[in-house]
């Protein structure tokens, strides 16, 4: 578990690393994502401290960003040129490790899967991806809709939805989509079908 102290230091080399705009989005995501964690039985304290730290690599150039990626084999060459937004969330780990060693696997893990998400997304997984669209700071109707359900559907039927805005708003701009997001959400859709007909 994250202290008090050891939060608030994580907090002020953030402020350092960031401009204001991007350290209010991160307050706002940690803030929310403590609350969805409350909910949804999540570990509040990994949630707030992954909340916090999610965009820490987002001072980066995207060179930088690509050089990194390159170097640690985190991202395939078409993932590196075509979609460098992404890269942040897979390179940022590597270094909070070294100046947090004490940061869990868990939060590791969430904040490397904050923006394509994964196969097999644990709760808290999930949770981050979701406070990251619905932070206060977000004004849209896709993170509207996504507040008003939260708590009135579960924690999988959320993140169903939160993908969904995802892949609705990088094609409705026609930006590059990654290539493993559409297994992700094909396998998403069909666990679903899967629930559903369990249910009947």
């Amino acid at each position: 578990m994250i202290g008090s102290d050891r939060f608030e230091e994580m907090r002020r080399s953030l402020q350092g690393r960031l401009k204001p705009s991007r350290y209010r989005h991160s307050l706002g995501v940690s803030q929310t994502a403590e609350q969805l964690a409350r909910i949804y039985g999540v570990n509040e304290n990994d949630a707030a401290v992954a909340g916090l730290l999610h965009d820490w690599d987002k001072c980066r150039s995207f060179k930088d960003l690509k050089r990194i990626a390159k170097e640690r084999k985190l991202a395939p060459k078409a993932v590196r040129k075509r979609m460098p937004g992404v890269l942040h969330a897979l390179t940022a780990p590597y270094e909070l490790h070294a100046q947090f060693p004490d940061l869990s696997r868990d939060v590791l893990q969430a904040i490397a899967r904050h923006t394509c998400g994964a196969h097999d997304m644990t709760d808290l997984d999930k949770v981050l991806f979701i406070a990251d669209i619905i932070e206060p700071g977000r004004a849209n109707r896709a993170a509207e809709t996504l507040r008003e359900a939260v708590g009135a559907v579960d924690l999988d039927e959320l993140f169903f939805m939160a993908y969904a805005s995802t892949l609705v708003y990088l094609i409705g701009n026609g930006m590059a989509v990654h290539p493993d997001s559409i297994d992700i959400w094909n396998a998403l859709v069909d666990r679903r079908d899967a629930a559903v007909a369990h249910m009947q």
